[in-house]
């Protein structure tokens, strides 16, 4: 799918939701500018910001096709660009005139460095992408995730999410959306383990429940009431949300506001009773008109 042609998709899936441009931007912690900047192919968006937007809108992200893959976090990308660098100094071989020898010496000696770079390269570079998850926030580019094999509480590994630049005003989140078909109409616990490191804001686990119909969010939590802050070991958190008989998706993961890292494993869900307190706040009403008269 072309830009053109994914800027007239995503109008048309907003219009058929009956959502503004503002509506679906505020859905997808997107500026409105940069809602309006796709739809009209003004600009061609990162792959992670295409799947934010195309999971608000229900769209089936199987049916994207390869070309919205992130391959300048690839190892296929990462491949190309050392074997560029390195076709890069030996053509100049082919164009020394004087100081052959130093010159044959000097450009030897670069792609010595740029090959062992690239054996040497650290795996998490490689690590950028996880099955059925993608990176999104108001600042999803100060932030990279991964898979870590030498932390998780479970099956091997756990997902890591850690902020690449030094100061951030924003977050990012390492976020999933489904269907939220098996759970309508019930009460549902999500939850996971996160373990976290040097955080300079604050840590949480999110859910939000999202109409059908709508895409408004019907319930929402993400533990800013009870924030994750500087440096935890691995700690338990979870959720407690109703699931409406009008809602369409659950979308769930981990957020990290500034900068750290946060390790999150091992997440489940489950149908719980109705007597179960939620965790979302709600406004408190007054059960009859108070204060009347100031």
């Amino acid at each position: 799918m072309n830009q053109p042609e994914l800027g007239k998709k995503i109008l048309e899936l907003r219009q058929k939701f009956g959502l503004t441009q503002g509506e679906l931007a505020e859905n997808c912690n997107l500026s409105l500018r940069t809602i309006q900047r796709i739809e009209s192919a003004e600009v061609t968006p990162r792959s992670h910001t295409i799947k934010v937007i195309l999971s608000n809108l229900n769209y089936d992200l199987s049916n994207l096709s390869t070309n919205l893959s992130d391959d300048t976090s690839s190892k296929g990308y990462l491949v190309k660009k050392w074997l560029k660098l390195f076709l890069k100094y030996v053509l100049e071989l082919f164009n020394l005139k004087t100081n052959t020898m130093k010159k044959l010496s000097v450009l030897s000696l670069i792609a010595i460095f740029i090959t062992a770079g690239f054996l040497f390269m650290p795996n998490h570079l490689y690590a950028q992408k996880i099955d059925g998850w993608f990176l999104a926030g108001s600042k999803p580019n100060s932030y990279t995730i991964g898979l870590d094999k030498s932390t998780y509480i479970t099956g091997g590994s756990s997902a890591l999410l850690k902020s690449v630049d030094k100061k951030i005003e924003g977050f990012g989140t390492l976020m999933q959306s489904c269907s939220a078909d098996e759970y309508l109409d019930k009460r549902i616990k999500m939850t996971a383990y996160i373990k976290s490191d040097n955080i300079s804001d604050w840590a949480g686990m999110w859910l939000r429940v999202d109409s059908k119909q709508t895409k408004k969010s019907l319930s929402f939590d993400n533990m800013q009431d009870r924030p994750i802050k500087g440096d935890n070991d691995w700690t338990l958190c979870e959720i407690v949300l109703d699931v409406p008989a009008d809602s369409g998706t659950l979308n769930f993961g981990v957020l990290l506001s500034g900068t750290g890292k946060v390790w999150f494993d091992n997440i489940k869900f489950e149908v719980v009773d109705k007597a179960e307190t939620e965790t979302t706040k709600k406004p408190n009403l007054n059960k009859k008109p108070t204060n009347l008269d100031f």
